[in-house]
Parts: C-alpha cells; structure tokens; sequence
C-alpha cells in the first residue's frame, strides 16, 4: 500500500482536528472552573449581604432607636404639651427691638459727649418663666 499525498494530507488535518478538539475541551474546562469560582464569590457575597440586611433590620428597630435616644441624647417622645404656637415661642422668647439705622442715631443721639442714656424700667425685657421641657414643633395660628 502506497501512501499518497492525499493520505498524507488527511491524515495532518485529522491529527489537526484532534489537536483542535483538545484544546477546545481543555478551554471549556477552565471556563467551567472559572465560572464555578466566580459563582462560589458571587453566593459568598449574596450571603454577606444577606447578614448586613438583617444588622440593618436589628440597627433600626425603633424600639432599639427610641431606647438609644433616650438613654444617649436625652431626647424624649413628642407629647402634645410641646406643641407651640408662634404666641408662645414669642413669651418664650421675644424678638430683640431693631437696630435704629445711621441717619435715626444721629437725631437720638445726645447733645452732650457726656449724657448716658437712661432705660426705664418699663422698657427693660420682662423674665419669662422656662417651661419644663423643650417646644419642639411649632404651629401656625
């Protein structure tokens, strides 16, 4: 039996195509290892998220915060003795009389250097007694 160029020929593309397909297997192979490693991160990571959402459910409870205000800050539930209105914030604490401008200081502006300006007693701010706790809100009239 004579072995021909055409034998030949088929023979290199056959060991070819096995060299082709091996190599082909081998690829898949690693992408299926890669894959697999890829996928154990990903549920790792699922996991790690599952466990910081139910931290986050436990760290907001409000139950868990209104302890913690209370206990730390001092806060306390609103009430509806806090509630204000502008009348009351006004008792509490009422606005400071303007500042006359530049050409007003100039006309009540004493003629003497020396002249002290006098306050009457009617004019000075009247104590307010503090309510016990805070107003937190206020609301319109």
């Amino acid at each position: 039996m004579t072995l021909t160029r055409t034998h030949l020929f088929g023979f290199v593309g056959l060991v070819a195509l096995a060299f082709a397909l091996y190599w082909a297997k081998a690829e898949a192979q690693a992408v299926r290892e890669k894959v697999l490693v890829l996928q154990e991160e990903v549920d790792t990571e699922r996991r790690a998220v599952r466990t910081l959402e139910a931290e986050l459910t436990w760290v907001e409870r409000p139950d868990r915060l209104e302890a913690a205000a209370t206990r730390k800050l001092g806060l306390v539930p609103m009430t509806a003795e806090r509630i204000a209105t502008l009348d009351d914030i006004d008792q509490i604490a009422p606005l400071r009389a303007a500042k006359p401008n530049a050409a007003d200081a100039q006309t009540l502006a004493p003629t003497d250097a020396e002249q002290k300006p006098t306050v009457s007693v009617a004019d000075k701010p009247k104590a307010v007694a503090a309510k016990p706790a805070p107003i937190t809100t206020v609301v319109g009239r």
